[in-house]
């Protein structure tokens, strides 16, 4: 009969299973709040280097078409076709990484816009015709496209609130599971220390008392346990010793 040994172990392995729980709800949670977070850091680094490249491509066609105007080329040379195509690589793997970006379909509609003035460059024009095309068209087609690819570069830095508050979110979900996990843990400490203490500890201290008043008061051992298990087997054996030495004098 090990009822008492069997109870304070079921409560030890309930309070074992509920912090396991916890354990592994918390690596959970840890590990996608690390997931989440490095998810938005490459997001932003990302967006900040393709930003990076094709300001870099565009200062390359830029330098070309001045050439090519000051030196009144009418081919453009090979570093603007480098130029096109490091702006229209670094374009594509954005739009590829983030094909709903607002900021990149910007991009994309300046570009093409900027090439279509480049590209119906009339090599005949000179004097006047040649600076009005240069300040009107060209001009005001590459300023766009610059501050179209500047907008997407401060895009991520524009939204740090809404990433924070993402992020703030996700410690809330990561701290809620452990905060109810250790109140589930302490509510079952509670119930098992009430438990122990109402079923196990006080019936041993009114045993105890009980026998102390008889042995010595002399004040009849009249202690009963409601409850089964070695408390019950206990007092009885205490009852029938008494008897029997109240017998033997």
């Amino acid at each position: 009969m090990n009822t008492i040994r069997r109870k304070i172990s079921i409560g030890f392995i309930a309070v074992l299973i509920v912090l396991l729980c916890a354990v592994i709800i918390n690596i959970f949670e840890l590990n996608r709040l690390r997931a989440s977070t490095e998810a938005a850091i490459e997001e932003s680094t990302q967006s900040t280097e393709y930003a990076s490249r094709m300001l870099n491509a565009l200062q390359t066609q830029n330098r070309s078409v001045l050439n090519m105007v000051l030196l009144e080329q009418s081919i453009a040379s090979s570093e603007y076709h480098n130029g096109v195509y490091e702006l229209n690589a670094a374009l594509l793997e954005a739009m590829e990484n983030n094909p709903d970006s607002p900021y990149l379909k910007a991009i994309y509609d300046a570009n093409s816009h900027y090439h279509s003035i480049i590209e119906h460059h009339s090599p005949n024009l000179i004097g006047q015709e040649e600076e009005r095309w240069f300040m009107d068209s060209y001009v005001k087609s590459y300023y766009a496209l610059d501050s179209a690819i500047k907008s997407y570069m401060t895009s991520p830095r524009s939204s740090v609130a809404l990433r924070v508050s993402k992020l703030e979110d996700d410690v809330y979900k990561t701290i809620t599971p452990s905060v109810l996990t250790l109140i589930i843990a302490v509510s079952i400490l509670l119930l098992f220390y009430f438990f122990i203490d109402t079923y196990y500890t006080k019936p041993v201290r009114q045993i105890s008392r009980s026998l102390d008043n008889y042995m010595k008061n002399r004040i009849p051992y009249q202690m009963k346990i409601e409850a089964e298990g070695e408390l019950a087997q206990l007092n009885e054996n205490i009852a029938e010793l008494i008897s029997q030495n109240k017998k033997q004098q």
